[in-house]
């Protein structure tokens, strides 16, 4: 059996008693970074651990990092049989690496079992007052280049690690916000010793100097924002709609082709 067990967002209150359990009477622990408040409180409770943090070091990229530590984990379960992997927040909210371990259980018939835990996102949730109904967003800075930002709900950004990753987030911000749009830069939410919130203009997130591993962004709703191919969509069934242009109801595919 592999455990996978999430350690929440950093402050040691927001651990669960199972996860504290689990560590405390488990062997073959892993930690995949030591690099978490909540690592530092649970020294004194389990007798020893590894960490993968010098992956960090000799990998290229992440996505190779937690593939490695993916496989790594599988290999040292078909000698130890028993085995505890650890990861800050909950491992199933932004955690790569949990969900590649989790393929390769799957395939291979290992059984393993998720222990839950706060996530960064009821912290965010919490600071911030952020009821999720009205809709939330979450995306990993890491894969920024792959979504499509929604002005129309609040949104989340995890993960932005140092000034590199904020100077990528803020350039794939401008493409849907205004440079001025103030976002909420949040960093250790929910520890109170080391919580930061302030709201700053999209402009500056990378002049931050306290961006680390515990810095996520909150981008609230705004509708009046830069305009996107969705107000377009609005315009055009405005337009078109019972009580619009005369004209625009008229047209067909056929009636607007260029003609040559």
């Amino acid at each position: 059996m592999i455990k996978i067990i999430g350690l929440g967002p950093g402050a040691p209150e927001a651990l669960t008693i199972g996860a504290v359990k689990a560590l405390e009477e488990g062997k073959n622990i892993y930690f995949r970074t030591e690099k978490h408040p909540t690592v530092n409180y649970l020294k004194g409770k389990i007798k020893d651990f590894k960490t993968y943090d010098n992956y960090y070091e000799t990998s290229d990229s992440f996505d190779e990092v937690y593939n490695n530590i993916a496989r790594d984990i599988i290999d040292k379960y078909s000698n130890e049989n028993e085995l505890i992997y650890a990861v800050p927040g909950h491992p199933l909210v932004a955690e790569k690496s949990v969900f590649n371990l989790i393929e390769l259980c799957d395939e291979k018939g290992i059984k393993y079992e998720i222990v839950p835990a706060v996530s960064f996102i009821d912290a965010m949730m919490d600071v911030l007052k952020i009821d999720p109904i009205e809709g939330l967003k979450v995306i990993d800075a890491f894969d920024m280049k792959n979504q499509v930002l929604d002005k129309r709900i609040g949104t989340i950004i995890t993960q932005v690690y140092n000034q590199l990753i904020a100077s990528e987030v803020k350039l794939k911000l401008l493409d849907y916000y205004n440079d001025e749009t103030e976002i909420y830069y949040v960093r250790a939410a929910g520890i109170v010793s080391e919580e930061s919130i302030r709201k700053i203009p999209i402009y500056e997130l990378d002049m931050q100097e306290d961006i680390d591993y515990l810095t996520s962004l909150y981008i609230p709703r705004d509708i009046n924002n830069k305009k996107d191919f969705n107000d377009l969509i609005e315009i055009i069934d405005r337009l078109r709609g019972e009580d619009g242009c005369p004209w625009d109801m008229e047209q067909t595919h056929d009636s607007i082709k260029m003609s040559f």
